[in-house]
């Protein structure tokens, strides 16, 4: 990512709202295509394809059908990714957590297809080796909160939380069996078992 090369004063105002050349991101369809691939041969996961596995995101239209990777332990995290034609990708991990691939894509900015690979990278092993937490909090008083963590075997962490309004967060939780996932590791496939 090379967000220097607009020098010490930043990017101009009108490159937070430009797009050029949102075909660079096309290469994070194809390389979500193989990462699939490669996550159905390695765990112990049941694929679903399809328009209409996630509303939320399915929003903005899709390219291709969305994939779902349900693994067979009901305490692990399923991931949807969902191929947007800006071009990019959006993923649910577990029950709540949404991420964009680009984050945003405007010339600001400034990210490539490589950002954001290496992102989703990321994201997919930490999800898949048990290292994710969400939890929505919903007290009597005072705001809800969706509260995410992810770390990595290295001791790098993301963590976020994000206010809710109490509509959207009594939504939520009322589509979920609790309101803490301490999500484990992803079964891995027996050899020979396709």
């Amino acid at each position: 990512m090379s967000r220097d090369r607009w020098g010490i004063e930043g990017p101009p105002p009108e490159a937070y709202s430009r797009v050029t050349n949102p075909e660079r991101f096309r290469p994070l369809h194809s390389f979500t295509e193989g990462l699939v691939a490669q996550l159905e041969a390695r765990f112990d996961v049941e694929r679903t394809e399809g328009y209409g596995l996630d509303a939320e995101l399915e929003r903005t239209g899709t390219a291709r059908p969305t994939i779902r990777l349900t693994p067979r332990s009901p305490r692990t995290a399923p991931l949807v990714f969902a191929f947007s034609p800006f071009p990019g990708v959006v993923t649910r991990s577990g029950q709540w957590q949404v991420d964009p691939f680009p984050s945003c894509g405007c010339d600001a900015c400034d990210e490539d297809a490589e950002d954001g690979i290496e992102r989703l990278t990321w994201l997919v092993d930490q999800v898949t080796g048990g290292r994710f937490r969400e939890a929505l909090d919903l007290p009597a008083v005072g705001p809800a909160l969706q509260r995410i963590e992810l770390w990595s075997l290295d001791g790098s962490r993301q963590g976020s939380e994000r206010r809710l309004e109490r509509a959207d967060a009594q939504r939520l939780r009322s589509e979920a069996d609790q309101a803490t996932f301490d999500w484990e590791a992803w079964p891995v496939r027996a050899v020979g078992i396709l």
